[in-house]
């Protein structure tokens, strides 16, 4: 090595794109947990009066479309089918309560497996751990 001459340590590679299996299961997630959330929150809400649990009152029933919604002819059908649908806000709570209920749930197991399956904490571009063991000072 010369005088005028640095040593540098090379950095290794940049990683590719993930593995194409995480886009798939973001997808399949993706789709699921707004379904599952769905059917969970319509049993929940089937259920609740025989478990004892009184829903508000607001939630319960089926919605009323202002007049001026059914004035695009395209969507009249899919408002009229809103509008028999029984319990639709309380559905749509539940739906939304369970939806983060399950992404937390997800998040959380897809972090503990990511710790154990994923990269290391530390690249070999890091400073080494310092062994100290601090005491406590006394006089």
């Amino acid at each position: 090595m010369s005088k005028y001459r640095t040593y540098q340590r090379q950095a290794p590679p940049p990683q590719r794109d993930p593995h194409p299996i995480w886009r798939g299961i973001g997808c399949f997630i993706a789709l699921v947990v707004p379904v599952l959330s769905f059917g969970i929150s319509s049993i929940l809400i089937q259920a609740a009066p025989s478990m004892g649990i009184q829903l508000p009152v607001e939630l319960l029933g089926r919605p009323l479309m202002p007049e001026y919604m059914f004035a695009v002819p395209g969507l009249v059908g899919f408002f009229k089918w809103l509008e028999s649908i029984d319990n639709l806000y309380a559905l749509l709570l539940g739906t939304f309560i369970v939806a983060v209920l399950l992404s937390a749930v997800l998040a959380l197991i897809y972090a503990f497996v990511y710790r154990i399956v994923g990269p290391p904490r530390y690249t070999e571009l890091d400073a080494p751990i310092d062994n100290v063991k601090v005491r406590r000072y006394k006089r």
